[in-house]
C-alpha cells in the first residue's frame, strides 16, 4: 500500500552530528578535489583514499557510515537512507559543502560520473517548459552490463509548490509478490531501453536484457526496470504484462516523500527503485532562481552489494 507521508520517515534519517561537521571543516580545504579516472570514471583511487582516511578522525564518522550501511544495505530493508547534509551547506557554502558530502559518501562506496559530458554531480533542474517533470519509479542505466550500485540525490531548493516528492520502493519484495509465470517471463532477453548517450564505468550498452538479471551480484539477482523501456512495447505481448505487473507492485509499496534543503538520499539500486513525482503545476511563471533543484551522484562499490 503507497505510504502517503510527504516528511521524510524518521527510521530512515541519518543525521550528520556536529563532531563529524567539524571534522570535515577541519580538513576539506586540505582535501584534494574528487579527480576522475578518465578510464572508468571513479573518483581517483589516492583521491578516495584521502577522503576515507578522514574517517578515523572521529568515531562519529563511523558510526554514520553503520547507520547509513544498516538502512541501505539490509537486505531485509527497503534500501534507502536520507543523510541530513544541510550543516554543510550552512557552514561551508555550496561548493565546499557539496565536496565534504562527496567525502561522506566515500566512506560507502566510491563516486562515480557514470555519464558523460556532465559533472560528477549532475545538475538535474526544471526547465520553464515543463508541466510536471515526473519520473516514475525505475532503476537508473538498466541498459548497460554494471549498473552504478547506488545512486544519491541532493536536493539543494525544494519545489515553492510543494510538488516533486521523492519516490522509493523495494524492487525485491516486489519481485516476490509476481506470480512463477511473471517471474519467468521477466527472465528472458526480450527488454531494451534506447541509448540516452555516452556513459563512463558501467560496461557496455546491452541491446537485449532480461529484468531479472541473475549474471549480477548478489545472489538474488538484480532487477532492471525502467517503464521507460515499455514505451513502444506490445500491451498484448505477455512479456510487457509482466513488466507492468512488477511495475504496478512497486507503486503499491512505494513511499513518498518531500526532500528537503541539504536532505541527501541514498538508494542502493540491488534493492530499492527510485522516482519522484509531479511538480506543483506550471513552472513557467516561477523564476529560475527559485525553481526545484536538485544534484545526482553515483556511487560504485567493489564489492558485491547485499
Amino acid at each position: 500500500m503507497t505510504t502517503s507521508m510527504t516528511s521524510v520517515p524518521p527510521a530512515f534519517r541519518v543525521p550528520l552530528p556536529d563532531p563529524v561537521v567539524e571534522l570535515l571543516g577541519k580538513h576539506i580545504v586540505e582535501l584534494p578535489d574528487p579527480e576522475l579516472d578518465l578510464f572508468d570514471g571513479h573518483v581517483r583511487a589516492e583521491v578516495a583514499d584521502r577522503y576515507r582516511a578522514v574517517l578515523t578522525g572521529t568515531p562519529d564518522a563511523w558510526a554514520v557510515v553503520r547507520h547509513l550501511r544498516d538502512l541501505v544495505d539490509d537486505d531485509q530493508g527497503e534500501g534507502f537512507a536520507v543523510l541530513t547534509a544541510v550543516p554543510l551547506l550552512d557552514h561551508y557554502g555550496f561548493d565546499d559543502g557539496l565536496k565534504a558530502m562527496t567525502v561522506v559518501l566515500s566512506w560507502l562506496a566510491t563516486p562515480l560520473k557514470a555519464d558523460d559530458g556532465v559533472s560528477l554531480w549532475k545538475p538535474l533542474s526544471v526547465g520553464p517548459e515543463q508541466v510536471t517533470g515526473a519520473r516514475p519509479l525505475h532503476v537508473d542505466m538498466i541498459h548497460t552490463t554494471r549498473p552504478p550500485d547506488y545512486t544519491a540525490f541532493l536536493c539543494t531548493r525544494p519545489d515553492p509548490r510543494g510538488g516533486g516528492l521523492s519516490l522509493v520502493s523495494p524492487v525485491r519484495r516486489a519481485v516476490f509478490r509476481l506470480s512463477d509465470d511473471e517471474r519467468r517471463l521477466l527472465t528472458d532477453h526480450v527488454y531494451g531501453l534506447r541509448d540516452a548517450g555516452a556513459m563512463t564505468g558501467v560496461g557496455p550498452v546491452l541491446d537485449a536484457f532480461p529484468v531479472l538479471d541473475d549474471s549480477l551480484p548478489p545472489t538474488d539477482g538484480f532487477v532492471r526496470f525502467d517503464p521507460q523501456m515499455l514505451k513502444d512495447a506490445d500491451r498484448g505481448d505477455p512479456h510487457t504484462s509482466a513488466a507492468r505487473a512488477l511495475e504496478r507492485e512497486l507503486i503499491a509499496a512505494q513511499r513518498r516523500f518531500r526532500l528537503g534543503l541539504g536532505d541527501l538520499l541514498v538508494t542502493n539500486q540491488h534493492l530499492c527503485a527510485h522516482g519522484h513525482g509531479a511538480l506543483g503545476g506550471f513552472q513557467s511563471d516561477i523564476p529560475e532562481d527559485q525553481r526545484r533543484r536538485m544534484r545526482q551522484i553515483h556511487l560504485r562499490t567493489h564489492e558485491p552489494a547485499s
